[in-house]
């Protein structure tokens, strides 16, 4: 196995390295005579060769000699280079299926034979693939079935139904259409799987695909021998790999390119294969470079890819969008995958990884398309980072009365982005359709020490209590404004950049940081990151706190009672019974009953407030029920008085006394909506405890910390439930859950240089 290693960036940088190769070069690749296929592309209706495009202003910004692109945004009347591959491949796949001569047939020999047979062609896509395979199924007059992932952006979709397709939306990533494509194909007789990626018993397809690209690599040849020019290096995106390795074989075989891949920071399965030296598949997050959200490499490119790549470099959505508006400017038709060479060659001329003064040949494999214009990721700074998670609306559907709050996905994907964009490990839980939450791990150097989880939650409460400008995240006066920036989005900005901290320093523990959905509600997301396995020694949870650590807080339980009446015309007093009145008796009854609750020696007294009250249906009716929640603040745990079941006990014998009081009062029996144990004082001489304070007191410069309860409740009682002994220190500010919400910036400094601290702490002790 030949040597492979990173090399770091010429500047220092946090961001992923680009892979650079440091074997000496492959022999040359036997190229296979492309004629046939090349034929085969001039005969088709409105076949003309793409251009190949000199932009010699680019090319002066950037300090190179040149920068040549070839133009692949119309082919064949469609915005891609798919279909050069496309149109070849679905012809010798049905010149295979309807066991026909390649050397002989026509195209309209084998339409024919296919509508006789009853052909159709299925695929797999993210985009520009199968809509190439539509329209050649269309132009057989055959069928077409597309499956495509859940989260392809619509535009695509209504663009390969235009094409006569059957579009198949699953629910999953690329690999799981893949899957789902090639199952359909294998069930029946007729139905031919045309895929760009290939996979064990399924070869020959694709490597008709690739070389139905050769026709690009043969058009690029006449016209830079047409313009007398010798670039040195070619830059290819990756995605399964089969343009690249048509690339390859091109730069290595006929020329002697310099080969440079390109991949999104979320899709980069080909940088983690050259890393491990061996194809390794990845789980993908979504990116504006749709033809390239590819987590497992094509099997027969692989080998290309392994021997012959030399730098292997991965980029942000947002460095795409700024090189197609570079593009753009230059009057390329470009669209993000098509850009995504140029967004490369910027960061490897700025790493001086390609020096100045060369001539590079970039491939624009797509046309203008729509795309959600993407966040910068590459800020480091927690001030920053702040402002950033502040203008992402994450506000909670589940809290939303409008149904019109986006939940956790926007924010989770820039967090995702944000964190593989820096190379650390990252993974997504989803509790419940589009409440995304997102781990991201630094692992330790020793197994055996201590390991801390970073918890923060992501969404907020509604926007409409704020007031104005709720996503502003404006910088005035030494405060951050913006709903969710105290609540908790400061915190989770200081967690993500002390994770980084041991990304680029190292930890002996590891260091696991979760941003997690719908705290503000039930923590499903907490919930869900426990119930998928990820556990840890101990957890910092950084809720604001004005900078006061916290051991312990209340629990709560959701209570529902509903008092019954008879619901009767306001004018029938001798028949209506008026379960509001009747409520009313409860309320005292059970406000009486509130006084006697426990009291803590830390946590404080346990109280018990009426959260909710409906009842009635008109001004002019009797009410014939009155539902109310009640919500306990709980100071012990489940085993004592202060237990759901002793509360549900407590609230029963309050509604039995009135009854036998009142024949007619009338109830239902009251149930547990909800609830949340308490988080109970940590023991002084826990290390981690020992940890916070030291470290507190050091950063503040105080002889000693004195931790305190909290009032709110946090997720640090879910993950000490768990096993997970959790402390919950944060910044300060104001307006929580209220108008003109903001936190003191100076006071997230102080988080993230404690978190540090207490993390190297506590795995050093």
């Amino acid at each position: 196995m030949m040597p492979l290693r990173f090399e770091s960036p010429a500047r220092p940088s946090t961001r992923r390295p680009t892979w650079v190769r440091q074997t000496s070069p492959s022999p040359s690749i036997l190229v296979a005579d492309s004629t046939v296929q090349y034929n085969f592309h001039k005969a088709l209706i409105g076949y003309e060769p793409t251009a190949l495009l000199s932009l010699d202003l680019l090319a002066t910004e950037l300090g190179l000699n040149g920068i040549y692109i070839k133009d692949e945004s119309s082919r064949f009347g469609l915005p891609s280079f798919k279909v050069s591959g496309a149109s070849w491949g679905c012809f010798r796949a049905l010149i295979s299926h309807l066991s026909l001569d390649l050397e002989s047939a026509t195209l309209e020999q084998v339409a024919l034979a296919a509508q006789d047979r009853g052909c159709k062609l299925s695929a797999a896509t993210d985009g520009n693939h199968g809509r190439a395979i539509a329209w050649m199924a269309r132009s057989l007059g055959i069928k077409s079935s597309i499956y495509v992932p859940h989260d392809l952006h619509p535009n695509f979709l209504r663009l390969i139904a235009a094409e006569g397709a059957e579009v198949v939306v699953v629910q999953g990533d690329y690999d799981s259409a893949v899957s789902s494509a090639a199952s359909a194909a294998a069930a029946s007789k007729n139905n031919i799987l045309v895929q760009d990626t290939a996979f064990e018993g399924y070869e020959d397809i694709p490597g008709w695909i690739i070389d139905g690209y050769a026709t690009i690599f043969a058009e690029m040849e006449e016209q830079l021998q047409e313009l007398d020019v010798q670039p040195t290096t070619i830059i290819t995106p990756v995605g399964v790999g089969s343009l690249a390795q048509a690339a390859i074989t091109y730069a290595k075989g006929i020329r002697d390119f310099r080969t440079v891949a390109v991949e999104p920071d979320t899709a980069a399965c080909l940088h983690a294969s050259l890393a491990a030296g061996e194809a390794t598949s990845i789980i993908t997050s979504n990116t504006i470079n749709a033809g390239c959200n590819c987590g497992t490499l094509s099997s027969i490119s692989w080998p290309y890819l392994r021997d012959y790549v030399d730098l292997s470099t991965t980029i942000s959505d947002f460095e795409t969008h700024v090189a197609l508006q570079d593009m753009h400017r230059h009057h390329v038709n470009a669209g993000p995958c098509g850009a995504s060479g140029l967004a490369a060659l910027k960061r490897l001329v700025a790493e001086g990884h390609i020096a100045k003064g060369s001539s590079v040949i970039l491939i624009n494999t797509e046309a203008k398309r729509p795309y959600d214009i993407p966040l910068d990721v590459s800020k480091d700074d927690v001030v920053t980072l702040t402002q950033q998670l502040v203008q992402i609306d994450s506000s909670s559907p589940s809290l939303d009365m409008t149904g019109s709050a986006p939940g956790e996905a926007k924010i989770a994907a820039f967090v995702t982005q944000w964190l593989q964009h820096r190379g650390i490990e990252t993974h997504v839980v989803e509790s419940a359709p589009g409440r995304p939450s997102v781990v991201g791990v630094v692992r330790g150097s020793d197994s055996n020490a201590r390991s801390i989880m970073l918890n923060g939650h992501v969404d907020t409460v509604s926007l409409s209590s704020y007031g104005p400008d709720p996503l502003s995240g404006s910088f005035m006066e030494g405060k951050i404004y913006g709903r969710g920036v105290l609540d908790m989005k400061a915190g989770a900005a200081a967690a993500m950049t002390t994770l980084l901290y041991f990304s680029v320093r190292g930890s002996k523990g590891d260091v696991i940081f979760t941003a997690v959905a719908d705290e503000e509600d039930k923590s499903m997301g907490t919930a869900a990151i426990l119930a998928a396995g990820w556990r840890a020694d101990a957890a910092l949870i950084p809720e604001p706190t004005s900078l006061q650590l916290h051991h312990a807080h209340k629990g709560f339980v959701w209570v529902e009672v509903t008092i019954l009446g008879i619901a009767a015309h306001g004018s029938d007093a001798q028949t209506g019974e008026d379960a509001i009145m009747s409520t009313a008796n409860f309320l005292k009854a059970v406000e009486r009953y509130a006084e006697t609750l426990p009291k803590d020696d830390v946590l404080g007294q346990a109280t018990m407030h009426c959260g909710t009250i409906r009842g009635g249906e008109e001004n002019s009716s009797y009410a014939g029920s009155c539902t109310l929640t009640l919500e306990f603040r709980t100071v012990n745990d489940s085993s004592t008085s202060q237990s759901s079941t002793a509360i549900i006990k407590d609230i029963t014998n309050i509604l039995d006394k009135l009854a036998a009081a009142d024949k007619k009062f009338k109830f239902e029996s009251p149930k547990v909506l909800f609830e949340r144990k308490p988080l109970l004082p940590m023991v002084e001489s826990h290390p981690l405890l020992v940890a916070a304070n030291k470290a507190i007191a050091d950063v503040r410069g105080e002889r000693e910390v004195q931790p305190t309860a909290a009032k709110f409740w946090t997720d640090a009682a879910l993950l000490s439930e768990a096993g997970i002994p959790s402390l919950v220190f944060g910044p300060a500010g104001e307006g929580l859950h209220g108008k003109g919400e903001f936190v003191d910036v100076e006071s997230i400094k102080v988080v993230e240089r404690v978190m540090r601290e207490v993390t190297e702490r506590f795995q050093e002790s």
